[in-house]
């Protein structure tokens, strides 16, 4: 059937394919006296009257937005959400300072500020800010050598870049950095992690600097290992992923008991880590033997002192400055330079995840965390951001605005204030099977045959940062990551899909160059030599046709080639024709003024 046939054999009428010449058109002018001279306000007023006006207050403190509707039914699930969160919440806090190198009680210390600050500015009511394994593990080069006050050096220093980030709109830099980056940027972290974990499993201490070193110092002191720490440690962990999988059983019958029973299953699988912690610190008062298991010890009661986060290193014996500010920054560069992008695009990638297809502020968000880290700098945290664990908990437990990350805060507040002195028993071994548990997860095996089923060329990255995360260490491993990608990605502009065939005739045969990618700087000497030796091939050629169909960008390097390109075939008697452009590439082309180009609508 003709493809101008209906299916009721009716030949359908063509389209009118006229073109409209516009510039025959009068210009319509507006007389001036329609727009009178306005005095113009000096920029300190209208910026003033563009930052309070309401719909920018309203975007900067979300709070606003969301108090005027809350209801009272709102106040039982967000106050079960915030509970539900700090039950996960202190426990991990203790367990992630340990990873990043510090006292128990600086975990407890990051969990606090961030969540009330986030109740004011976050833009989203499901994520949940404080510790996470990645940031501790990102935070343990600076802080193992250095101390606390480095840790807290950093959270200041990350939270301003992040909220300059928000505040100028430049989350898009962090596009540079693909998700095959990250996926193997997690699971190298998951997998250090876990190495330094191995130790205090098995009830030793293991010291190493990186994933295989740290694997051979436990091979290495596998002697040491205490029976009991091994078998509570190893115990834990079984019912940590037995407890996370009751949490998702839901029976399907109605009927009180059985309204009980999925509340109850579900409470197990929230509260998880707290149980287990309590349960094995109950285990080690009870023997009452501090030498038979590995405990955390005296954790440092009371709040932490609200003061200015520290600029440089002092010796805690003379007072005498070790380390300035201009030290300070040296030594932690790289760590200020990696947080944040770890930070933000951690926070951003939870809150689109539960965003359920709502539209996400993703500015808002990075200026929520930056702010976070800012003032939680001054009661001595190190840097924090949204947890995926502890926001699927949020998000499960029907949370319906910010205000549970306050009561969050409240938890760990009370936490800090009262029970520091009964953490004593908590032991070692229970907090790295929580820390294994919670890191084992991040391990993104499952993306592998996707990508080797759909672009192989995207294992490259995802290996390459995986292995250099295990080799040469986190920091270095997303960089190395997502240089590899530009790379890749810049390969593909310099070679470019194109199509070339050749349309034979008696006299002269016509040469139709079909390119399928843009045409830019890099691209320009591949391009040209793959034309010319196809041109050479095809025998006596009297014209070079470009179908630009596919071209919807071309740059100046790249119209600068097709100018040479035209005037070289046009002296050996080659006419080139460009066809098939959009309105970007003719102005391109139209601006070189390519004369022996000719263009052809």
């Amino acid at each position: 059937m003709s493809a101008l046939t209906a299916s009721d054999g009716t030949e359908s009428p063509k389209k009118d394919s006229t073109v409209v010449d516009i510039s025959s058109f009068k210009k319509f002018t507006i007389p001036e006296e329609k727009f009178p001279d306005v005095p113009k306000e000096p920029y300190y007023k209208r910026l003033s009257k563009q930052i309070f006006r309401k719909k920018t207050l309203y975007k900067r403190l979300p709070i606003l937005r969301w108090v005027k509707e809350y209801k009272l039914s709102y106040i039982v699930p967000d106050f079960i959400a915030g509970l539900s969160v700090g039950l996960t919440l202190v426990p991990q806090g203790i367990a992630y300072a340990i990873v990043a190198g510090l006292p128990p009680q600086y975990g407890l210390y990051a969990s606090i500020m961030g969540c009330y600050v986030y109740a004011l500015l976050g833009s989203t009511p499901y994520l949940a800010i404080g510790p996470t394994a990645l940031l501790s593990i990102s935070t343990y080069s600076a802080a193992s050598v250095w101390g606390p006050s480095a840790a807290i050096f950093l959270c200041f220093m990350s939270g301003i870049i992040e909220t300059l980030l928000g505040i100028f709109n430049l989350g898009f830099l962090l596009d540079f950095i693909s998700p095959t980056v990250i996926d193997g940027f997690t699971s190298a972290a998951a997998l250090t992690i876990s190495s330094t974990q191995l130790g205090s499993l098995f009830g030793f201490s293991v010291e190493g600097e990186g994933f295989f070193e740290t694997l051979i110092e436990f091979f290495h002191h596998i002697g040491e290992l205490k029976v009991p720490d091994t078998i509570m440690g190893i115990t834990s962990l079984i019912c940590l992923f037995g407890m996370k999988y009751i949490g998702t059983i839901k029976l399907t019958k109605e009927g009180i008991l059985y309204t009980i029973l999925n509340k109850s299953m579900w409470f197990i699988g929230v509260a998880r880590n707290a149980i287990i912690v309590l349960v094995c610190a109950g285990i080690a008062a009870g023997i009452g033997d501090p030498d038979k298991f590995r405990l955390v010890g005296n954790i440092t009661a009371g709040l932490p002192p609200f003061s200015p986060p520290p600029f440089q290193i002092l010796n805690e014996t003379t007072g005498e400055v070790i380390l300035g500010f201009g030290g300070l920054l040296q030594e932690t560069s790289f760590s200020i330079i990696i947080i944040p992008i770890i930070a933000i695009l951690e926070a951003v990638a939870i809150s689109k995840a539960f965003a359920k297809g709502k539209k996400l502020d993703v500015s808002q968000e990075m200026i929520a965390v930056g702010v976070s880290n800012i003032l939680g700098s001054f009661v001595s945290s190190y840097p924090v951001t949204g947890s995926f664990s502890r926001t699927a908990v949020n998000a499960n437990s029907g949370v319906k605005t910010p205000i549970s990350c306050a009561i969050t805060g409240t938890l760990v507040v009370l936490a800090v204030a009262f029970l520091t002195p009964y953490f004593y028993y908590i032991t070692k071994s229970s907090l790295a099977a929580v820390i294994i548990a919670a890191v084992i997860s991040m391990i993104e095996y499952h993306v592998v045959l996707p990508m080797w089923r759909t672009n192989k060329v995207d294992l490259v990255p995802l290996f390459t940062t995986f292995i250099a995360g295990l080799i040469v260490g986190l920091e270095l491993a997303i960089i190395i990551g997502a240089v590899v990608h530009i790379l890749i990605m810049s390969f593909g502009n310099a070679r470019p899909r194109v199509s070339i065939y050749v349309s034979e005739k008696d006299d002269a045969n016509t040469v139709v160059v079909r390119p399928k990618e843009n045409l830019v700087f890099p691209s320009s000497d591949y391009f040209v030599s793959l034309v010319k030796k196809r041109a050479k091939n095809a025998g006596t050629v009297n014209t070079v046709v470009l179908d630009l169909t596919l071209v919807s960008r071309l740059d100046y390097a790249g119209a600068k080639m097709l100018k040479s390109l035209s005037d070289e075939f046009t002296k050996s008697d080659i006419e080139v024709v460009a066809t098939n452009l959009s309105r970007e590439v003719k102005k391109t082309l139209t601006g070189i003024r390519a004369k022996n180009l000719k263009i052809i609508e």
